[in-house]
């Protein structure tokens, strides 16, 4: 496959080595000589120096071949133009694109471009690390639906029936003070309680916003 990178910084970088390494050719883009530089002499992929969205150097960099495009830079408008001249005039079958400021995500959207997103990514990551201990699946029944064991940390006042209706799930065990029991649907539940239920992985992440603390990072 060739591959197009424009943006030489540590996410560039380590994906142009990478994927040279996989044995793809890759083709990386910088106007910054020193950035370039860094990647040295094992880097077996092509450098071009210049701006990132010059039309001459894409094609310099083999634009018309090219099977996919990664806009990487720590700039949005360098990332959403680029991306915009490999889609709209040359056609690149792949391109994937750096989401820098959350808040620009729909723009990407309304242009049709993919993305990729470090930043909620890495919040998603640390919340679920945050969240394990008070998280885990027990079973997993098929390719959507598990049964998974929760710590409910935050106060709900809600019976189990109401819980059921608002998540889609059935609670099926009740955890309380190392004492378990099969819960009755009008069984109110407290916090410190664990539940054991069956769900489907679309309403996991609403059962856990009711029953479980936010995390602010």
């Amino acid at each position: 496959m060739y591959i197009i990178i424009i943006g030489c910084g540590r996410l560039g970088s380590t994906l142009a080595r990478e994927l040279s390494d996989n044995g793809h050719d890759v083709c990386i883009l910088d106007r910054d000589n020193e950035k370039l530089n860094v990647l040295g002499s094992g880097f077996n992929g092509q450098k071009i120096s210049g701006i990132e969205f010059d039309n001459d150097k894409l094609l310099e960099a083999g634009i018309p071949k090219a099977d996919a495009l990664l806009a990487v830079t720590n700039d949005d408008n360098i990332n959403i133009t680029v991306s915009l001249i490999a889609k709209d005039i040359h056609k690149v079958p792949k391109i994937i694109a750096r989401v820098n400021s959350p808040e620009k995500s729909y723009i990407y959207d309304k242009l049709g471009i993919e993305t990729i997103n470090p930043v909620l990514s890495g919040i998603d990551v640390l919340k679920g690390k945050l969240l394990a201990e008070n998280f885990d699946v027990i079973s997993s029944l098929s390719d959507n639906i598990e049964i998974i064991e929760l710590l409910v940390n935050k106060y709900v006042s809600l019976s189990v029936q109401e819980i059921e209706s608002a998540c889609s799930c059935i609670i099926s065990g009740l955890l309380r003070k190392d004492v378990i029991s099969l819960p009755g649907k009008k069984e109110i539940i407290q916090i410190g309680d664990r539940i054991i239920c069956t769900i489907q992985k679309d309403d996991k992440k609403k059962l856990i916003s009711l029953v479980s603390k936010e995390i602010y990072i």
